[in-house]
Parts: structure tokens; C-alpha cells; sequence
């Protein structure tokens, strides 16, 4: 499959772009590389995020600050759904009333 020029991308996003200049060697290579080794590329890539998530789901020291931060921030979590659930339902009962609480132009 293959796109027409008026689809393709005419500039790589600049969050990105930001990233790869700490890695100009990196960059270059790729500028260079064929389709084949572009694939490769991500491929590796792939295998490289799937071995860093796999390290961190087991790294102990940071599950434990997941939990402590999990456990600390359930009063601020709850109040805030408790808000949201009172402001949802004040919306229900408006539309009910016949007003039209959808504003977007």
C-alpha cells in the first residue's frame, strides 16, 4: 500500500525531533538506511521497549512507589469523582428540565 505525496507527512513532529537530537548518529544512519533496515530498525526498537516495560512491571523499588503514591492520593481521587458524579448528575437533572446544556459552536 502506498500513499499519494498529498498524504504524506511533510515534517517529523517536533517532540520527536527534540529526542533524536541527542542522537544525531542515530539519525543519520537512518537518513541512509534502506526499507530493509528501517524495518530492522523497528523491529529492534520493539524488542528494546519490550524488554524495558518487562524491567520495570518487576522493579520492586518502584512498584512500592506506585502503591505508596496509590494509597496516599485515594482521598484526593474519591473527592474528585464524588464532584464529578454530583456535577454529572445536576447536568441529568437540567437536560431533564428541558435545558440545553450543550454549548459548542
Amino acid at each position: 500500500m502506498s500513499k499519494s505525496d498529498d498524504n504524506m507527512p511533510v515534517t517529523f513532529p517536533e517532540k520527536w525531533t527534540k529526542i533524536l537530537e541527542k542522537l544525531p548518529e542515530f539519525k543519520d544512519t537512518a537518513d541512509s538506511s534502506s526499507t530493509e533496515d528501517l524495518k530492522k530498525i523497528v523491529v529492534e526498537c520493539e524488542g528494546n521497549i519490550y524488554t524495558i516495560e518487562k524491567e520495570k512491571a518487576a522493579d520492586v523499588k518502584l512498584n512500592s512507589a506506585k502503591e505508596f503514591v496509590k494509597e496516599y492520593s485515594a482521598p484526593y481521587r474519591e473527592a474528585i469523582t464524588t464532584q464529578t458524579a454530583k456535577i454529572k448528575y445536576a447536568l441529568f437533572l437540567l437536560e431533564g428540565k428541558g435545558i440545553d446544556i450543550d454549548n459548542r459552536e
